[in-house]
């Protein structure tokens, strides 16, 4: 195919028909590096987005009844994400008496993308999970001390696990954000009291909710070619980057509490960046996003208490 018979990538604002849509689809495939540049040296990305504008996001809570707590995020057209919460209770660890567990898992299935094989969790999964025990644990969400019912006997143990439905890219983002909003839908039975042998009763027609502190949001974005920084990259872009930034937002104090830093870390689009103050940059942009995906949050949890109480 010649490289001068492509049609313009400007059409990513007017969708092609017919054989436009054709011949491009095809240019994709053969030359992906060259089809991507030419979107964004116009300063448009192939769903219509402007570089620093991250996809449409949208949350459900208290989607799994038989889960203590439960979300479910949708990113764009192409990324969902699940989350469940279970607990249960554990003796906790001899060098921490005082606190319980919170404890992460992802499944990253070929059901979602064909890039996952099946069987026991890859490296992806594991790496994911790693980074959302960091994201959970250094935003301070649910402070381990909260969940201890007797010192050194018996705790609570919080396991988050996480279902990619489908990945169109930004999954760690989506679950993040499902982890979060499914913390926050969580009940726990209530401890009653105790017997004469000191073990706690707990009543489970009454519950409480875990001790949260503040609703963290992660954000992300791609590097390409050490030229543009592209907000909320999809699993195209996310492919063909050099690098990314994962920015964990939201906390209580309003200072960035996770970095996350990988690949080559500078760009010239659309201002040159680079080191420290590429990440300042993709701090102000994650901190427009997060007051919005915390409203997405709340208004989940509103809908869920109005629909229980028609129930």
């Amino acid at each position: 195919m010649s490289m001068s018979a492509t049609p313009s990538m400007s059409s990513a604002a007017h969708p092609a028909s017919g054989s436009d849509h054709a011949q491009m689809t095809i240019f994709k495939k053969l030359y992906p590096e060259e089809y991507l540049r030419r979107h964004l040296d116009e300063g448009i990305r192939e769903d219509g987005r402007a570089l620093d504008v991250p996809r449409d996001v949208s949350v459900a809570a208290g989607i799994i009844s038989h889960a203590q707590g439960s979300a479910l995020v949708r990113l764009g057209q192409g990324t969902m994400v699940t989350a469940a919460v279970q607990v249960q209770t554990a003796k906790p660890h001899y060098e921490r008496p005082h606190e319980g567990f919170l404890v992460p898992s992802i499944d990253l299935s070929p059901l979602c993308s064909p890039q996952y094989k099946v069987g026991p969790p890859g490296d992806e999964a594991q790496v994911m999970a790693h980074y959302l025990q960091m994201f959970l644990n250094m935003s301070g969400i649910l402070p381990r001390t909260s969940l201890c019912i007797a010192p050194g006997e018996l705790c609570w143990s919080v396991h988050v696990d996480m279902v990619c439905l489908s990945d169109d890219g930004g999954v760690l983002d989506a679950a993040a954000l499902a982890a979060v909003a499914a913390l926050h839908d969580c009940r726990l039975p209530s401890v009653v009291s105790g017997t004469e042998d000191g073990r706690p009763i707990f009543d489970a027609t009454t519950t409480q909710k875990l001790a949260l502190v503040g609703m963290p949001i992660l954000s992300s974005f791609g590097l390409y070619d050490s030229t543009y920084l592209l907000a909320d990259t999809t699993a195209f872009e996310q492919a063909l980057s050099a690098g990314c930034l994962h920015i964990g937002l939201g906390a209580e104090d309003k200072d960035a509490f996770w970095i996350k830093a990988l690949g080559r870390s500078a760009v010239t689009q659309p201002r040159p960046w680079q080191g420290k103050d590429l990440v300042e940059a993709c701090v102000q942009l994650a901190q427009k996003r997060v007051p919005q995906m915390q409203k997405l949050i709340r208004d989940a949890l509103l809908h869920r208490d109005t629909q229980a109480v028609q129930a």
